[in-house]
């Protein structure tokens, strides 16, 4: 037989199998994506015949944060005090791991686990007439992405988020003078780059579910109504090794608000 033809046998016989192999893969997947969205709804079942309403559409269709961590990262410091401070900074190391950059415009600081404080040169941080917005776009000429998740008196409690998912322990205070921004006190922000950690995974939605409501009864609380989940992270530092990032439900329901570790299936309240 010519060599032309075998070489096409051959290729034939090479895409018949790979057709085989891209069905087999896809007859899988539908699978499981059936098997995962009937869990799902059992779980839901589950939890109304336990006398606690949910409204099926609030429900997760599947997991969508990966548990990750984030190194700390010194020089990503410096360019944000720099970015912050508009200009080039001193950098001073006060021992404990913490670090203070500054110039003519102010100072900021920033700790191994995460706080972040600064203080500011109000004439050269104005607000402008909307002093949320002003706010928010100069922490994100900085690098942080959030919303202001309240005003008290004259100052502005600013939550980060990372890829729009709220970063529930990261958040500071924004002092607001006169129209202008003095001082960020109180709080935590994520500086650095979060990598997807391979030694942990998530639950499944239904396990979730049910472990949320045996958590609920573990801590001696009862709930007849699932009001919202907000899918978001928490963030534990440990002083030798990354920041980890934990995926969590917070999960707001008709006697209170429950915070749902998405990995350890651990139901604790929301603070």
């Amino acid at each position: 037989m010519p060599w032309s033809k075998l070489k096409n046998i051959i290729l034939a016989i090479l895409a018949v199998t790979n057709l085989c192999l891209l069905v087999l893969v896809a007859g899988q997947a539908l699978r499981s994506g059936r098997m995962r969205e009937q869990a799902r709804e059992n779980a839901i079942l589950f939890l109304r015949n336990r006398g606690v309403e949910v409204d099926e559409s609030m429900i997760p269709q599947k997991m969508n944060l990966p548990p990750l961590t984030v190194e700390r990262d010194l020089e990503g410091e410096e360019r944000t005090a720099s970015a912050l401070l508009g200009g080039a900074v001193t950098a001073e190391s006060r021992g404990g791991e913490v670090y203070r950059y500054y110039n003519q415009s102010g100072a900021v600081q920033f700790h191994s686990d995460g706080t972040f404080s600064a203080q500011l040169d109000p004439s050269a941080f104005p607000l402008g007439a909307d002093r949320a917005a002003g706010c928010l776009e100069l922490m994100g000429k900085v690098g942080f992405t959030g919303t202001i998740l309240e005003e008290k008196g004259d100052d502005l409690v600013f939550r980060q988020t990372w890829q729009d998912w709220p970063l529930f322990t990261q958040q500071v205070v924004l002092v607001c003078r006169q129209g202008s921004l003095s001082a960020i006190t109180a709080g935590r922000l994520l500086v650095g780059r979060p990598q997807e950690d391979a030694g942990r995974q998530t639950i499944s939605v239904a396990t979730a579910l049910i472990d949320f409501l045996n958590g609920v009864s573990t801590l001696g609380d009862v709930c007849n109504r699932i009001d919202a989940i907000e899918p978001g992270y928490v963030t534990a530092v440990s002083l030798t090794g990354p920041t980890v990032l934990t995926p969590v439900w917070r999960m707001t329901t008709d006697t209170g608000a429950y915070q749902l570790d998405l990995v350890t299936g651990g139901v604790s309240r929301a603070a």
